[in-house]
């Protein structure tokens, strides 16, 4: 399932999400290759291969799985030799326990948490690891909050990160025991404009019409212009993994 935000604006707006969205802190990348990247890695919401081109630069090539076709061209153009595959985390038309490690890079929140982590369930091996990981912006600084704030207002119901509820289902699910909860400090420099495309690559915004993504465009521009440029873009990189027990969920 891919909810309409993420078909429509990640679809309409795939190469400014790869140019403008943030790689991941290299200890957290170290980390997970460390403890999580040995075997069978399967990574799930690949998008447009910011994570994939990492463990691969890492020596670990993943099975990638998409469902929005402008985002898995985006990766198979950057991250040779994956070939990303059309599937999503309810149906990714992988075979039983052949799963080592299930990696979500961005994008649990956009999953339908139940069927998903049956899936998940499905595919891992005994003892295998889901492992999220995130670039999360840090709205204490007044100018990201003030940003977050005019993107807010086009949201509506589109699934979050920040509600946390992506990760209630994870720690509620039968199974899944949670063994890694870990973050680091991860800026980025950027500019204005910098900003700017931050704020349309989010899939809600790219979705608008051209008047709407006009006035987040200007607001925006209000907010960091007194910045200068170049200025830093506060993000944290942050890693959960669970370890799968196999439980028997009849009991």
């Amino acid at each position: 399932m891919v909810h309409d935000a993420a078909a429509t604006g990640f679809g309409s707006n795939a190469e400014i999400y790869a140019g403008v969205r943030p790689s991941y802190h290299l200890a957290l990348v170290e980390r997970f290759v460390e403890a999580y990247g040995r075997g069978q890695v399967v990574e799930l919401g690949a998008g447009t291969g910011i994570f994939t081109h990492q463990l691969l630069d890492a020596g670990v090539v993943p099975v990638a799985i998409e469902p929005v076709a402008a985002m898995r061209d985006q990766l198979a153009e950057t991250c040779a030799p994956v070939v990303p595959l059309d599937g999503t985390a309810e149906e990714t038309g992988l075979p039983d326990d052949g799963a080592d490690t299930v990696v979500v890079a961005q994008a649990f929140h956009w999953f339908d948490h139940g069927p998903a982590l049956d899936e998940i369930r499905r595919v891992l091996r005994r003892g295998g690891h889901l492992v999220c990981v995130w670039n999360v912006r840090d709205t204490s600084v007044e100018w990201v909050r003030a940003v977050t704030d005019i993107v807010d207002r086009y949201a509506g119901d589109t699934p979050r990160h920040r509600t946390m509820a992506w990760r209630q289902a994870i720690d509620d699910a039968p199974g899944f025991e949670l063994v890694d909860d870990w973050s680091i400090e991860n800026p980025k420099p950027s500019t204005p404009q910098g900003a700017v495309d931050r704020a349309l690559s989010t899939s809600f915004i790219a979705a608008l019409d051209d008047n709407e993504q006009a006035e987040v465009v200007a607001a925006t521009l209000a907010v960091t212009t007194p910045l200068g440029t170049p200025f830093d873009y506060p993000y944290r990189s942050e890693l959960q993994a669970w370890r799968w027990t196999n439980v028997d969920l009849a009991d």
